[in-house]
């Protein structure tokens, strides 16, 4: 439909809250020029002045939205009187304009008219009464009108969409997009004065060499020697197992306080003649801290501790809710999520450990369960206790097998790295932004 079979027309159009809404009929359409021309135009209800001859021109960018109210020849004609009257008075008369129905193309108006209004008392002569409601004016009176299609190939041709286009590459909110001059990147940071007889790699890629007790026992000396005492090491695993549980519970979301329904149950073993114990002890009392429901279990007949460590961390689990337990048969059935195991350690014996009543009810106990079971520095053949996820401190070991400890993740201790130049190992962390990360046999 062209522009002319439009003149005439009884029309709504808003302009928004800062040039306000006008009515009138078209008079002209100026397609070049982008404008369109009412006569007996009102603005805001109110007829325009005489000495514009009631006439108005308005710019298509200031059009947001246009109705067609109705077509020449009628019975909805403009008034021929107006009386001018306040806002508050024109706004208390809500007279609803009459609907136009569509037909669903955008290039032709069917003719019919609601015919109520033909006997409609008009008392006011104020447009407010017409159209400028937006409620009244709803999906049935939403005629939009359409300039010439030459309007969307010359958006098509602007400069903005130009330059939009012209951006081809997307990267992810993470991605470095920023060239270097730095050369490539070096993944292998962590370098061993002498060479290794396996590999680990991150999910970036960087590779982590595995590294025999020896090295691993010269490494906790020589972190001594620097003052990283044997409690900081336990601490900082301690909150790396955390940190891992809190990723496997599902973050933040299932500790909020709308969700205290289901908060969540972890059951901690721990021994209390190896290290792998304190880490145990020391993970539930941080995880107990944050409202997790703790089980401590421990092996019965041990009331002679052995360590000063482990008696120290149990002592701080004590400022807890926790519960510390000897007994199986207390330990929750379900639902558990996590099972943190602190039992098996690389100086415990299987033969000897399945030799006493208890650990074999242990195994048993975890083994119906459906829980993850997580690792803490487990020994090399992983334990009778199978494992989903196993940590383990400062580097792997070269004999570690996902096969036999489950998905392998390495925890970050906090070392200087003058506790690695001491031995002549060049150091570089590779956990980023986490106190764990990831690690896959290369």
């Amino acid at each position: 439909m062209s522009f002319e079979n439009f003149v005439n027309w009884t029309v709504s159009i808003d302009c928004g809250s800062t040039i306000g809404n006008y009515q009138g009929q078209i008079k002209s359409i100026d397609g070049i020029n982008q404008t369109l021309t009412l006569k007996n135009a009102f603005h805001n209800g109110i007829l325009i002045d005489q000495d514009s001859g009631n006439i108005v021109t308005i710019k298509a960018k200031d059009i947001i939205d246009l109705n067609l109210l109705s077509q020449p020849g009628s019975l909805f004609q403009l008034p021929k009187t107006i009386h001018k009257k306040s806002f508050h008075e024109q706004s208390q008369q809500q007279l609803k304009a009459a609907p136009i129905a569509n037909n669903g193309s955008k290039s032709s108006i069917s003719s019919g008219i609601n015919p109520s209004l033909s006997s409609r008392s008009r008392s006011s002569k104020s447009w407010s009464d017409e159209a400028t409601n937006e409620n009244d004016l709803n999906e049935e009176t939403t005629n939009r009108f359409n300039f010439d299609s030459s309007n969307l190939s010359s958006l098509k041709n602007s400069s903005i969409l130009q330059s939009y286009t012209q951006i081809q590459d997307k990267y992810r909110c993470d991605q470095m997009i920023l060239e270097h001059n730095n050369g490539p990147i070096d993944y292998e940071q962590i370098q061993l004065p002498l060479p290794t007889t396996k590999k680990f790699l991150t999910d970036e890629g960087l590779v982590v060499p595995g590294i025999n007790i020896e090295l691993r026992n010269r490494l906790y000396s020589s972190s001594e020697y620097y003052g990283y005492s044997l409690e900081r090491r336990i601490e900082s695993m301690g909150r790396s197992t955390t940190d891992m549980c809190l990723h496997l519970l599902g973050g933040t979301q299932r500790l909020l306080v709308k969700n205290r329904h289901q908060h969540p149950t972890i059951v901690v073993l721990a021994c209390l003649t190896e290290v792998q114990g304190a880490y145990a002890i020391c993970a539930g009392r941080i995880l107990a801290s944050r409202n997790i429901r703790i089980y401590l279990y421990i092996p019965p007949n041990s009331n002679s501790i052995q360590h000063h460590f482990i008696e120290n961390e149990l002592k701080l689990f004590r400022t807890t809710q926790g519960i510390i337990t000897t007994n199986v048969s207390d330990l929750p059935r379900s639902p558990v999520d996590l099972i943190l195991n602190g039992l098996d350690a690389g100086n415990n014996s299987d033969s000897v450990l399945f030799a006493k009543p208890w650990y074999r009810d242990i195994v048993q106990y975890c083994s119906h369960l459906q829980a993850s079971v997580i690792g803490l520095d487990p020994p090399l053949d992983g334990g009778a206790i199978e494992c989903k996820y196993s940590l383990v401190p400062l580097l792997p070991l070269v004999s570690m097998s996902s096969k036999n400890v489950g998905r392998l993740y390495l925890c970050d201790l906090g070392f200087g790295q003058n506790v690695f130049q001491h031995l002549q190992i060049r150091y570089a962390s590779p956990f980023g932004a986490k106190s764990f990360v990831a690690l896959h046999d290369n």
